[in-house]
C-alpha cells in the first residue's frame, strides 16, 4: 500500500493511556461533550480552575497524550455515505484497495477477512451520483480488480466515547467488563435517537472551508496559525500569515454556525495494541427499538466502538476494538441477544486496526468551481492514472 499517513493510528495511543489521571479522563469526557477548543467555557462548566484545566489540556497537546478529531457533517456538504464491501482475490488486496480508492471521495478503508475477504470502504458522494459509483464498481469487476461487491447506503459514522468511568475507578488486576450485567440491563436501556435525513441541501462553503475542515479532522485542536500554514501549503502560497484572519473568520462565521462539524471523536486506546482484536459486525436487528437500545449500550462499553446505520433498515455496521481476552464474552453476548429475540443475524469481518485501516481527509481535492467534481468518467480517468 502507498497511502500517505497524516493521521496516526489509534493504537499509537495505547502506551500513553497510563499517563492519564482520573482528572484527565474527566476533562476528556467534558471536552467531547462541550467544547474541545474553548478552555474558559469548559472551566466554568466543569467548576475547575481555568489555570488547572489549561495546564492539563496543554499537556495533552504537547505530549500528544490524546487527540481530538472533528467529525465532519457530510450531509451539510451535500454528500451521502455509502459502504462498499468488495471481494478481492487472495493476494490481490493491495491492487483492489488502490483501485477502490483512486478518487478522493473515499473516507475510510479497511482490508478485511471473514464474512467477506477484501476491502471495506466508505464513500461520501453526491446523492445523485449513486449510479456513477455503481458503474465504476462494475468497471472494477470487469477489469478483475475485484470479483464482486455489495453497496449499502448508510448514515455518517458515529463514535461513542468509550466508558471512561470504567478506568477512573482504577480496579485492581486486569479490567474485565461485566457483559452479563450489560445483557441483563439491555431491556431497560434507553432508545438512542438516530436520524436519517432525506435532504442533502448544501450549506454555504468553499475550498477554504474544506481545507479548514481537513485540518480539524486531523487534529481538532490544531492552532489557527498551523491551519493557515497548512492552507498556504495546499494552495501553493508562500505567505501563510495572511490566511490567519480568514481561518478565524471562517470558523466563527461559517463552519461552526452552519454545523459543518457534527461532533468530535477522541483518540484513546486503553489496551496494548498487541493484545487487541479489531472486529466489524454487520448486525440485523429484530426491530428499530432493539437497534436503538444497542446503540445506547455501545456508550457503556469501555472500548473503542463506531457504528453506521443502513438507511431504511434495522441494520448496523459496528466496529469494535477490544482486548483479545474479551472476544469470547462479547461473542457470547451477541448469541444471547439473538436468543432473546433482539438480533436476527450478525456477520463478522476481521481487520487490522494498526496496519490495514486508513482514513482519508482530502475531500477538498474533488471540489472544483463550487461543486463536487465526481462522475463515472472522472473516476475511471483517475483509475487509469493509478495503474498506468
Amino acid at each position: 500500500m502507498s497511502y500517505v499517513t497524516v493521521i496516526p493510528s489509534m493504537t499509537e495511543y495505547s502506551a500513553r493511556f497510563k499517563e492519564l489521571s482520573a482528572l484527565d479522563l474527566k476533562i476528556i469526557k467534558a471536552m467531547c461533550r462541550l467544547d474541545v477548543r474553548n478552555i474558559s467555557k469548559l472551566a466554568k462548566k466543569m467548576g475547575v480552575p481555568q489555570q488547572t484545566l489549561s495546564y492539563r489540556v496543554k499537556r495533552f497537546d504537547k505530549l500528544d497524550l490524546v487527540r481530538f478529531r472533528a467529525v465532519v457533517n457530510e450531509r451539510m456538504l451535500g454528500l451521502k455515505s455509502y459502504l462498499v464491501l468488495a471481494t478481492s482475490p487472495l493476494g490481490k488486496e493491495g491492487s483492489s484497495s488502490r483501485a477502490l480508492t483512486c478518487f478522493p471521495l473515499w473516507r475510510y478503508l479497511a482490508i478485511v477477512d471473514g464474512w467477506k475477504h477484501g476491502s471495506y470502504v466508505r464513500y461520501a458522494i453526491p446523492p445523485d451520483k449513486e449510479k456513477d459509483l455503481e458503474g465504476f464498481l462494475d468497471e472494477l469487476v470487469k477489469r478483475e480488480l475485484i470479483t464482486d461487491y455489495k453497496m449499502f447506503p448508510v448514515t455518517g459514522p458515529n463514535y461513542p466515547l468509550l466508558n471512561l468511568d470504567f478506568y477512573i475507578e482504577k480496579k485492581a488486576g486486569i479490567p474485565i467488563f461485566n457483559w452479563k450485567k450489560w445483557i441483563t440491563d439491555y431491556e431497560s436501556f434507553r432508545e438512542e435517537k438516530i436520524s436519517e435525513f432525506a435532504d442533502f441541501k448544501k450549506a454555504k462553503f468553499d475550498l477554504y472551508d474544506l481545507i479548514i475542515l481537513r485540518c480539524l479532522e486531523i487534529n481538532a485542536r490544531m492552532k489557527l496559525r498551523k491551519v493557515a500554514r497548512e492552507m498556504a501549503q495546499l494552495l501553493g502560497e508562500e505567505q501563510h500569515k495572511r490566511f490567519i484572519p480568514l481561518v478565524s473568520r471562517r470558523l466563527k462565521q461559517n463552519i461552526i454556525p452552519q454545523g459543518l462539524i457534527k461532533s468530535y471523536r477522541v483518540y484513546l486506546f486503553p489496551n496494548p495494541a498487541n493484545n487487541m482484536i479489531f472486529l466489524i459486525y454487520y448486525i440485523n436487528f429484530a426491530n428499530s427499538s432493539s437497534l436503538r437500545k444497542f446503540i445506547y449500550g455501545l456508550s457503556l462499553l469501555p472500548y473503542n466502538t463506531a457504528y453506521q446505520k443502513v438507511l431504511g433498515k434495522d441494520e448496523l455496521f459496528v466496529h469494535f476494538a477490544i482486548p483479545t481476552y474479551e472476544y469470547s464474552n462479547m461473542r457470547k453476548m451477541l448469541f444471547e441477544l439473538g436468543e432473546m429475540g433482539y438480533l436476527k443475524n450478525a456477520n463478522i469481518l476481521l481487520g487490522d486496526l494498526e496496519r490495514a485501516t486508513w482514513d482519508n481527509v482530502a475531500l477538498y481535492q474533488m471540489f472544483k468551481d463550487g461543486a463536487w467534481n465526481f462522475s463515472y468518467g472522472i473516476a475511471v480517468k483517475m483509475l487509469e492514472k493509478v495503474f498506468r
